[in-house]
């Protein structure tokens, strides 16, 4: 079995510190490196009504694209195997599920920082995710 990371991307500079050390890990391991983006659903029916099914799937589509494309540049020449995908979802689900379904070794993605109060009153993907994985989790700060 091939070892594989998983890096979820946002298009933020914390999920390009994330990357970049999910590079770092994947030289050493000679592992394969999943770029994914998460777009939350919207199809609820208020948005049904100004928006047709294949336009706002074109929409969370070009969202997607657009956040991984201001990371790939992070793992051009760096001789690693790396796959974009996106999923639609509650990112911290989505998250697990992929790294669960991929059967990856481990995620690595990012922070904002929040301290333990605003995290415990707001929520955090990357809290979530630290505690829901069915992985090692690594957050970069």
């Amino acid at each position: 079995m091939e070892n594989t990371i998983l890096v979820p991307v946002d298009g933020s500079d914390h999920s390009r510190r994330a990357l970049k050390f999910a590079v770092h890990i994947a030289k050493g391991l000679q592992a394969k490196i999943i770029v994914l983006n998460v777009q939350l659903s919207l199809n609820t029916r208020n948005v049904k009504r100004f928006i047709s099914q294949e336009e706002l799937h074109e929409y969370q589509e070009g969202e997607a694209q657009e956040a991984i494309d201001k990371v790939l540049d992070i793992v051009q020449d760096q001789g690693l195997e790396v796959v974009t995908k996106s999923r639609i979802g509650l990112p911290d689900l989505e998250i697990c599920k992929e790294a669960e379904e991929e059967q990856v070794t481990m995620i690595v993605m990012g922070t904002r920082g929040l301290g333990a109060f605003k995290r415990n009153i707001l929520g955090s993907v990357s809290y979530s995710v630290l505690h829901e994985a069915p992985v090692p989790v690594t957050v970069v700060p």
